[in-house]
């Protein structure tokens, strides 16, 4: 079925979790783009008349069992005519809800297009649960119920374990702003914003083996923004106490870092709520889908930190991450291939889909990850209500 869209409506909705690293404040896993420059300004806008402009990407509409009106906005891509790739966490809302409906938006057609099934990778479901916003696996394959109007775009994805340091092209439906004070503007299903980064390195290396995801931050275009070498520096130094019982102002050796980059000046994005299932392009082809962002806490401690506002609000400084489409393409194409596993509406669980307290704890311990318990994780998306006018 098609309908025209209408209007939108939202706010905010965030749920508590525990994470690890004590540099952590927050993280949002959703995760309009932000801007460097105007956010209206059309060299952001993915619309006609933009060299960068994708019209196979739209927003989805996803409402749960347990939320009487209204739903939560994500972004999305389509990778054939009859499925789209989104983050799974857009598609979850605990362990006990069910998916009553999702839609698929696309602004360039005023379209509404229903869906029959998705698909959730399993190592989200499994990861959530022990590393909330960080969680691996965060991608998820949608079904159309009808196949795509002939003129829309397929992407490729792309399959090469090589996308460190090459130039991106972001996409999302989230919140929008400026860089130097974050998301203040709100979603829409209607108007997409663009721009370029990079992925810069995997979170591997900054929180557990096997955590592949892409990693990049929003430059300012001045070095003291640049957060990357801050997150990766091998000579970070920030003693527990100081003199008479005070913490020492933490030092981060940033100069002559190989990850030092100030990124793309006026064409540079950053990720916000509701860009989450957003793809991240590399020679057009979907390298990475918006997944999560994050900060540090305790903005005292440091004395060169980057973040331009002090809080996870997808200011200057900040760090996001994608689920790496190399690592999952194998499974994506076999939900394409072999169908889908869950209807819309889904059946409500039997039981919880979470893993165990106990298998967490094991899973933590093995990983030698300290989860502190000052530390919060958020994954934060945006409750919208959508309007389907008549035809």
């Amino acid at each position: 079925m098609i309908t025209r869209l209408v209007a939108v409506l939202m706010l905010i909705f965030v749920s508590p979790l525990s994470i690890a690293d004590d540099r952590v404040d927050s993280a949002e896993s959703s995760p309009l783009l932000i801007t460097n420059g105007e956010p209206f300004d059309p060299i952001y806008a993915n619309a006609p008349g933009n060299p960068e402009f994708k019209n196979g990407v739209g927003s989805i509409f996803v409402e749960f069992e347990s939320i009487p009106a209204g739903g939560f906005i994500c972004t999305a891509s389509a990778i054939t005519p009859t499925h789209i790739l989104t983050a799974a966490h857009c598609l979850r809302n605990g362990p006990t809800d069910a998916i009553r409906n999702i839609r698929f938006i696309l602004p360039s057609e005023g379209l509404i297009l229903a869906t029959v099934g998705f698909s959730v990778n399993p190592e989200f479901d499994f990861f959530e649960p022990i590393v909330g916003a960080f969680a691996q696996g965060d991608v998820a394959v949608v079904e159309l119920a009808e196949p795509l109007p002939a003129n829309i775009e397929i992407y490729e994805l792309y399959t090469s374990a090589d996308e460190l340091k090459k130039e991106t092209q972001h996409y999302g439906h989230g919140r929008s702003g400026v860089g130097e004070t974050g998301a203040t503007g709100d979603a829409d299903f209607f108007y997409a914003r663009t721009g370029k980064n990079q992925y810069d390195e995997t979170f591997e290396a900054l929180f557990a083996p096997g955590f592949d995801q892409l990693i990049h931050d929003f430059d300012s275009g001045k070095g003291k923004n640049d957060a990357v070498p801050f997150w990766y520096s091998a000579k970070f130094n920030c003693p527990a106490n100081g003199a008479n019982g005070k913490a020492f102002k933490c030092t981060v050796a940033r100069e002559g870092n190989r990850h030092t980059d100030t990124g793309f000046k006026k064409l540079e994005v950053g990720v916000a709520p509701g860009d989450s299932g957003g793809p991240g392009f590399i020679d057009g082809k979907i390298a990475g889908v918006h997944s999560f962002g994050f900060t540090y806490s305790g903005c005292e401690q440091y004395t060169n930190a980057p973040d331009a506002t002090c809080g996870l609000d997808s200011s200057y400084g900040e760090m996001s991450g994608d689920a790496r489409v190399s690592t999952y393409a194998g499974w994506i194409n076999a939900q394409v291939s072999g169908g889908v596993s869950t209807p819309v509406p889904e059946p409500l669980p039997a039981a919880s889909n979470s893993t165990s307290n106990a298998v967490a704890s094991d899973f933590v311990s093995e990983m030698g990850l300290s989860v502190m318990s000052h530390s919060v994780a958020r994954h934060m998306r945006l409750k919208v209500d959508l309007v389907p006018a008549a035809d």
